[in-house]
């Protein structure tokens, strides 16, 4: 039986509480600028780079971690987990610190030994400042969950991976996370591989036995998930510009097309999640583009002064009334801009409004329509000007979108865009679906893109009858080159996704059915009466379930393995520099 997804605007209290836990649990994220902050200085010696041991775990151990997941194969190594402090810089170009977990192979097997590639990761949006990714397996830590999915799709399959916590998390020193900053986040990627290389170097010479029997094999691979997607596509814009040779890239479900995801949103299209990334994206761009003079022009007087990252769990912030817990905007607003807005399509939209605890103040909102509408994006509200981004806005906060907004990028190396088209959090057409029309466009209309190689994949096939102007695998350039049997990788993906849908709908239908049948039983109800009242509850709870695990937990497990296949390609020699 398949079990219809709910519609959340009529979603109960109870409902959206379980929707609200489900989010929280699943989530990990996802015009010119000043381009006069001095990120390439010196890097400051102030803060060395080190690193510390960490944690070791066998073969057995990994596959006990990761538990019956059929994504993921069986650990070909054993995984040696270590901590990497490097000195990077923040959005103003300011000298900080960060860390990073390297995570290298260890065992017998020819797969674990001798050169190998180094994955270097991206992670997910997090409000949680000690969010560590060399917590791998620990599950106090809410890094465990993407941690550990990495450490046994790449480091126990043979590759070393680099995976920055970013600056703003863990023992860095920045009071602030550069969100998005295309710039920064890059740099900070980079400066993470460099001192991991140089520590392995080191350590190598030191004949530490965590770095014996590998070596930098030269294949450098990209890869994140949500924020990671476009913190992953930022870093290989900026090593291809800096004539870096990169073997593949595979941004997993990010926001692309900022400018427009970020007009779309302004326009009530409400994703879930909204009420963690707007602080942090707010926070971030102001260090570099100065969009206020104070949060309260942004934010309404509850919540100006909560600090992201932070401490508190998103959840205990929601409690402690330091974020609202869905509500972006205000519900019914007298201004006219925003009266004569549209309504959003989207059933989960009206969760994002209330008429009073909410997060935007009303007149920033206004005034950034007025200009998107002044100055419209290619994308919203109709794709006009090839889907481009706007060409003059003059709104602060749509000039820092436009300049961190990755559509112009078109990638010289062989490609993977994955998500998935019901994506609540990151809309999948409006990001991966802009960077596939721009550069489907390139590859047949411009001589210069000659050496496009872009596979894009969506792992859900669930609604494909809905969508059949929308292929769910793409391939553009010389992607259909490639080596790996990529319709079979996506048959595979695409039913262990369908499978792993029924599986969260059905568990959820099935606890709420038991729970409300057998409350309203002991209330009195008739078994018809109680029947009727159970199905409606599980129906919603259902439906909730499928959207509070979407994002963070069924696409990026199938984007996972879809990645993993795919670099493991036999790509050409002229893609590896040795070192």
């Amino acid at each position: 039986m398949t079990i219809p997804h709910a519609n959340l605007s009529k979603i109960p209290t109870m409902s959206r509480c379980l929707l609200s836990v489900a989010v929280a649990s699943s989530l990990l994220l996802t015009a010119c600028g000043d381009d006069d902050n001095d990120f390439n200085a010196p890097i400051s010696t102030e803060s060395p780079t080190t690193s510390e041991f960490i944690n070791a775990f066998s073969k057995d151990q990994i596959d006990t971690l990761i538990g019956d997941t059929a994504d993921t194969p069986d650990a070909e190594c054993g995984v040696t987990i270590e901590k990497v402090s490097y000195p990077t810089v923040g959005a103003a170009g300011e000298r900080t610190n960060a860390t990073a977990a390297l995570m290298l192979p260890s065992g017998d097997s020819a797969d674990c030994q001798g050169d190998r590639p180094i994955l270097l990761y991206a992670h997910g949006t997090t409000t949680d400042k000690n969010y560590d990714f060399a917590q791998v397996g620990n599950t106090q830590n809410s890094a465990v969950g993407e941690a550990t999915l990495i450490a046994a799709n790449f480091a126990a399959q043979g590759y070393i991976v680099v995976a920055p916590n970013y600056a703003g998390y863990d023992e860095s020193d920045l009071d602030y996370h550069p969100y998005l900053v295309a710039e920064q986040q890059s740099t900070d990627m980079i400066d993470a591989l460099e001192s991991a290389r140089d520590i392995i170097d080191d350590e190598q010479d030191n004949n530490n036995a965590n770095y014996t029997g590998i070596e930098d094999s030269g294949k450098l691979y990209i890869s994140g998930y949500s924020q990671g997607g476009h913190v992953a596509m930022a870093t290989a814009r900026a090593l291809e510009q800096d004539g870096e040779t990169v073997t593949a890239i595979a941004p997993l479900s990010g926001p692309y097309a900022l400018a427009a995801f970020g007009d779309f949103i302004f326009r009530g299209n409400v994703n879930i999640g909204a009420t963690r990334f707007a602080p942090l994206l707010a926070i971030g761009l102001q260090k570099k583009y100065n969009i206020y003079q104070n949060p309260s022009e942004i934010f309404t007087s509850n919540y100006a002064n909560t600090k992201l990252p932070n401490i508190l769990s998103f959840g205990e912030l929601v409690t402690a009334n330091k974020l609202p817990e869905f509500a972006l905007f205000e519900r019914t607003p007298s201004n006219p801009t925003l009266v004569s807005l549209p309504p959003s399509n989207l059933p989960f939209a009206p969760l994002g409004f209330d008429d009073t605890n909410y997060l935007i103040n009303t007149d920033f909102r206004a005034a950034f329509i007025e200009d998107s509408k002044a100055n419209p994006d290619g994308l919203i509200p109709t794709v006009m000007n090839s889907g481009k981004t706007a060409a003059n806005p003059q709104n602060p906060l749509r000039k820092a979108l436009k300049d961190n907004d990755l559509r112009s990028y078109r990638p010289n190396m062989p490609t993977l865009l994955c998500g998935g088209n019901q994506d609540p959090t990151v809309f999948y057409d409006l990001n991966t679906g802009a960077v596939n029309g721009l550069l489907r466009a390139a590859n047949l209309l411009d001589p210069s893109a000659k050496n496009i190689n872009v596979t894009i994949l969506d792992v859900d096939a669930t609604n494909e009858d809905n969508r059949p102007n929308q292929p769910s695998l793409v391939m553009i350039g010389k992607a259909s080159m490639n080596a790996w049997d990529i319709q079979a990788v996506t048959n595979d993906v695409q039913s262990r996704f369908a499978t792993k849908v029924q599986s969260v709908q059905t568990t959820a239908y099935t606890e709420a059915y038991t729970e409300t049948y057998t409350k309203a039983l002991q209330e009195g109800k008739s078994q018809t009466e109680a029947n009727a009242l159970a199905v409606e509850s599980a129906t919603r709870a259902a439906g909730a379930a499928f959207l509070g695990d979407y994002h963070g937990g069924l696409v990026s497990t199938a984007c996972t393995q879809a990645t993993r296949e795919f670099f493991d390609q036999d790509f050409s020699a002229s893609q590896v520099v040795p070192r």
